[in-house]
């Protein structure tokens, strides 16, 4: 029996992910900016493909993807973090006092091997371009780390790894006050 499961295990342990990108911001301690504001938000995939990483790097069967909802899960999270800070969210394409674009340059999962420990790193990466009345301003946001491992992290774990990362970026993005004021 313990036999069986070993195989199962090493089996599962090599398959490729899928994995749910549902970023969460909280912007309750940020003071409120929009003042009714009309802001309109397009999120763009702009990364090469649909390919985050693999797994196992000599093994070509452990990619990991991100779910087909990651952008809209994205857009979705941005415009209630905006609402929240009281702008008026609008349709992509109308008119609107900020018109903000937001585009996914990286979402990356690098596995190297040294033996038995994995040098793993992440990072994901978004570019923005917010157009006012009078200006256009342009930022990026972007959060990473490196970790030692043995074990190869679960679907779970990668997921929330990633969720992590984007989580910081977008907060960093909503943040950005140059974005969303004639004031800068």
């Amino acid at each position: 029996m313990s036999g069986l499961c070993l195989i199962v295990l090493a089996a599962c342990a090599t398959t490729s992910q899928i994995l749910p990108i549902q970023p969460k911001l909280d912007v309750s301690a940020m003071p409120g900016r929009g003042a009714g504001k009309t802001l309109s938000v397009a999120v763009i995939d702009a990364r090469p493909g649909q390919f985050i990483g693999y797994r196992e790097p000599r093994d070509k069967s452990t990619a990991i993807t991100a779910a087909p909802e990651a952008l809209e899960n994205i857009q979705r999270t941005i415009e209630t973090a905006y609402a929240e800070l009281g702008f008026e969210l609008v349709a992509p394409g109308a008119a609107a006092d900020v018109v903000l674009e937001v585009k996914l340059v990286e979402l990356d999962y690098h596995l190297e091997r040294d033996g038995v420990i994995r040098n793993l790193r992440t990072a994901a990466t978004l570019k923005a371009t917010s157009v006012l009345k009078t200006k256009t301003v342009k930022g990026t946001y972007r959060d990473a780390q490196a970790k030692e491992t043995v074990i190869k992290p679960s679907l779970y774990e990668n997921a929330a790894t990633l969720n992590t990362h984007l989580d910081a970026a977008m907060l960093a993005l909503v943040s950005d006050d140059r974005l969303t004021s004639e004031d800068w």
